[in-house]
């Protein structure tokens, strides 16, 4: 009998081993993903890989000026979970992993309870970072075949896993400040200049192909001095999304300043370049705004174009990223002496 109580708990010391030598390793691939997306989806994916939860959903906090609260971080909208004052006070407190049906009796917490039973989450995670809730982790039930609830040396575990995760998200959370223009979400100018130096090193040693472009949005001065600048802003914050929308996902989108945007097309010739910078304008062209209605009670509607110019990498000279800029601003001015709303590329005026 001895023995075989021996043997059990010698079993679940391995166990309990295994699971937190897996928990530093998750630990460590979380701390290497600065990219918010990626790093949510890899919490995601060892929730079942660890834990085998049918799915996961992990809602961040947001602290928006008009309207703080929990997000979906799956919801490209950012739709707010509308969870009671209560449960958010419960969740700062707490800092611990609860079941659901804890909720049902506590008093003002039954709407979070109804919330979490809607989107079939069993477990709660709350994920904190220097004293700070930063999000949740909600867990569905577990795949067929593994049991009906969570074990409390899971539960341990995944608290264990939370605080990797909390401090990851809190770290790609303050790089994508420290990258990023708040207004339109590009890269800003800072990191797009670090970028193109690599990248012109990285043609230079395999040999391939490199094109920087700058748009210009044309009178765009005279959008703020007619209608406002909430209205300019809403302009930059489109133009940003079309230019997301119609280039690569390893182009690299910056904006410049004002209302000057750069990208750096790695592996791009100037043929293809010129091709994606009319691609560009034509959609900013096909995009509409309006501003506050006029005198006449209607809503005044408007659109914009752009002027953009574009430079190749050429091998057969020193390149370096201030040339490669200067050139995409030559072919830039050129387009705007001439007409504005065009695309011109330097080797077609040098």
């Amino acid at each position: 009998m001895e023995t075989l109580d021996y043997e059990e708990t010698t079993e679940d010391l391995k166990k309990r081993i295994y699971g937190l030598n897996s928990m530093i390793d998750i630990g460590k691939n979380l701390s290497s993903d600065l990219k918010l997306g990626g790093l949510l989806t890899a919490i995601i994916l060892a929730c079942g890989g660890q834990f085998q939860s049918s799915d996961a959903i992990i809602l961040l906090y947001k602290e928006k000026e008009e309207n703080p609260g929990f997000y979906n971080a799956k919801d490209e909208n950012e739709i707010k979970i509308e969870f009671p004052e209560p449960f958010i006070e419960f969740v700062n407190k707490a800092r611990e992993t609860f079941e659901k049906d804890k909720l049902k009796n506590i008093s003002g917490l039954k709407g979070a309870f109804n919330i979490f039973k809607k989107m079939e989450v069993e477990l709660v995670v709350p994920l904190s970072c220097k004293g700070k809730v930063n999000g949740i982790l909600c867990l569905k039930k577990k795949e067929e075949g593994f049991g009906s609830n969570y074990s409390e040396d899971e539960k341990q575990l995944m608290g264990i896993m939370a605080g990797f995760a909390s401090v990851a998200i809190e770290n790609a959370r303050l790089f994508k400040r420290a990258t990023h223009d708040i207004k339109t979400g590009l890269f800003n100018h800072g990191y797009f200049q670090n970028r193109l130096i690599e990248e012109i090193d990285r043609t230079e040693r395999f040999q391939t192909d490199l094109s920087v472009m700058i748009i210009d949005l044309d009178h765009f001065k005279s959008i703020n001095d007619t209608y406002g600048h909430m209205v300019g802003d809403q302009v930059l914050i489109k133009v940003a999304e079309t230019i997301k929308s119609h280039i690569r996902g390893f182009d690299i989108p910056a904006r410049f300043g004002g209302e000057e945007f750069t990208i750096i097309l790695p592996e791009t010739n100037s043929k293809d370049a010129i091709n994606v910078a009319e691609r560009l304008r034509t959609n900013i062209e096909k995009c509409k705004f309006s501003a506050p209605r006029d005198s006449s009670g209607e809503p005044v509607k408007f659109k914009v174009t752009a002027s953009i110019g574009v430079a190749s990498y050429v091998d057969s000279c020193d390149m370096t990223d201030d040339i490669l800029l200067d050139r995409s601003d030559q072919a830039l001015y050129y387009a705007k002496k001439h007409g504005r709303n065009q695309s011109v590329i330097f080797e077609n005026i040098s």
